[in-house]
C-alpha cells in the first residue's frame, strides 16, 4: 500500500489546523492594551547599542527625541561599540545640547557579555530608570512608544514586555521582509497569549529594572547571539511574567537588511534560538520549513487537485492572518506583498538550512561568533 497520500493528508490537516488556530485566536481572542497619556509616569532609561550605524542612528535618535513622554522622565544611554565609521561623532553632535542623552564609548568587556550584550550590560549599570527600554540603532519608534510598552506592565509580576517590529522600505526585499516580520510577530503574539512563552524582542522591549537585576544582568548570563531570548528565559525562571504586544503604540520600524548574505546571517542567528522554543512551536516551524518540499514530493503521489486545494487553503488563511496582523498594528494591508512572501518561503528555508550547516559562524555587527557563542 502506498502510504504517501496518507502522509500528505495528515500533513495537510495538521498544518492547516495550526494556521486556523492562529487566525481564530487573533480574530476572537485579541486583547488590546490601551494606555492613558496622563497616567503615572515613572522614570525610564532608554538603552541603545550602536556599532557602525552611521546610516541609521540619526533616524533612530530623531524618533526618540520626538517621544511624547515627559522629557524629565526619560534618560537616554547610547553605547558606541567600537564603531569604525562616523557613528560616535554623529551621536556626539546630535546630543551636545541635550542633557538627558549620554554617549558612552564601550572599550572593555564585563563578565560573560560580548558584543551587544556587553554594551547593554554596561549601560544598564549606569541607568537610573525604574524601567529599561531597549532598542537598536536601526530602529524608529512611534511617538507613544514609552506609554505603549508601559501599558503592558498591568501587573506587578510582569517583568518584561515587548512590542512588534516591522521592516520599512519600498524595495522588493524590504517588502518581503516586512510581510515576513509581520507574520512572525503575529504568531509570537498569539502563542504568547496562549501561555506559551516564546521570546522578548531585543530591538523593541522594556524590562523592569528589578527584573533585570534579578537575572544578574547580561554580564552574568550565558552569552548568546540571541541575547534577548537568554534574558527572557532567565527572567521566566526567576518567576517574572511577560507580555508580547501587537498594537500601533508599541510597533517599531526597522531598516531592512540590504544584502542576501546579511539576511542569511540574520536568520542563522535567529534560528540558533529557535531550538529553545516551546515544542509545539518547533513542530509548527519545522512544518513551515518543509512545506514546499512536501508539496513538490506529493505531486508524484497524489492528484493535483489535492495539492491545489491545499495550497489555496494555506494561501488564503495565511494572507488573511497577515492582513489581520497589519490591521492590529495600524499598517496598510500587506496582501499585495503576500505572493512575494509565499514565493520567498519556497526557496529560502532550503538555502538557509544549507548555509547553517556551513562551519562559518554567524556574522553580527561586524564580528564573527562560533560554537557555544551561537548555541549556548
Amino acid at each position: 500500500m502506498n502510504a504517501a497520500p496518507y502522509f500528505f493528508l495528515a500533513f495537510a490537516c495538521v498544518y492547516i489546523t495550526f494556521q486556523i488556530v492562529l487566525f481564530f485566536r487573533l480574530s476572537f481572542y485579541y486583547k488590546p492594551v490601551s494606555f492613558h497619556s496622563d497616567s503615572y509616569k515613572p522614570l525610564v532609561s532608554i538603552l541603545i547599542a550602536a556599532r557602525d550605524e552611521e546610516k541609521n542612528i540619526l533616524r533612530c535618535l530623531h524618533t526618540i527625541h520626538a517621544l511624547q513622554y515627559s522629557k524629565d522622565k526619560i534618560e537616554i544611554w547610547i553605547g558606541d561599540d567600537q564603531s569604525t565609521d562616523n557613528t560616535f561623532h554623529l551621536v556626539a553632535d546630535f546630543i551636545k545640547d541635550k542633557p538627558t542623552y549620554h554617549l558612552v564609548s564601550i572599550q572593555d568587556k564585563i563578565g560573560k557579555a560580548k558584543g551587544k550584550a556587553n554594551v547593554l550590560a554596561q549601560l544598564a549599570r549606569k541607568a537610573s530608570g525604574e524601567f529599561l527600554f531597549i532598542t537598536d540603532a536601526d530602529i524608529e519608534v512611534p511617538p507613544y512608544w514609552i506609554e505603549g510598552l508601559l501599558a503592558g506592565f498591568d501587573k506587578p509580576t510582569i517583568g518584561i514586555v515587548s512590542g512588534s517590529t516591522v521592516v520599512k522600505g519600498s524595495t522588493l526585499s524590504a517588502r518581503i521582509q516586512r510581510t515576513d516580520w509581520a507574520y512572525a510577530f503575529g504568531m509570537v503574539h498569539v502563542v504568547s497569549e496562549m501561555n506559551m512563552p516564546v521570546t522578548a524582542v531585543g530591538n523593541n522591549m522594556a524590562i523592569r529594572k528589578s527584573c533585570y537585576e534579578s537575572t544578574g544582568g547580561y554580564e552574568n548570563l550565558s552569552f548568546s547571539v540571541t541575547e534577548d531570548l537568554e534574558l527572557f528565559k532567565v527572567s521566566l525562571k526567576k518567576g517574572w511574567g511577560y507580555r508580547n504586544l501587537l498594537n500601533p503604540a508599541s510597533v517599531a520600524f526597522s531598516a531592512p537588511v540590504e544584502t542576501f548574505k546579511g539576511l542569511l546571517h540574520q536568520r542563522k542567528r535567529w534560528t540558533s534560538g529557535a531550538f529553545r522554543l516551546p515544542v509545539l512551536l518547533i513542530i509548527f516551524l519545522t512544518m513551515q520549513a518543509i512545506y514546499f518540499p512536501v508539496l513538490i514530493l506529493s505531486a508524484f503521489f497524489v492528484p493535483w487537485i489535492w495539492l491545489l486545494a491545499f495550497w489555496l487553503t494555506i494561501y488564503n488563511i495565511q494572507s488573511g492572518f497577515i492582513d489581520l496582523v497589519a490591521r492590529k498594528l495600524g499598517l496598510n494591508s500587506l496582501r499585495n506583498n503576500f505572493l512575494l512572501f509565499e514565493l520567498n518561503r519556497y526557496y529560502f528555508p532550503v538555502v538557509l538550512l544549507l548555509y547553517r550547516l556551513l562551519p562559518i559562524g554567524v556574522e553580527w555587527k561586524g564580528r564573527i561568533y562560533k560554537g557555544k557563542d551561537i548555541q549556548p
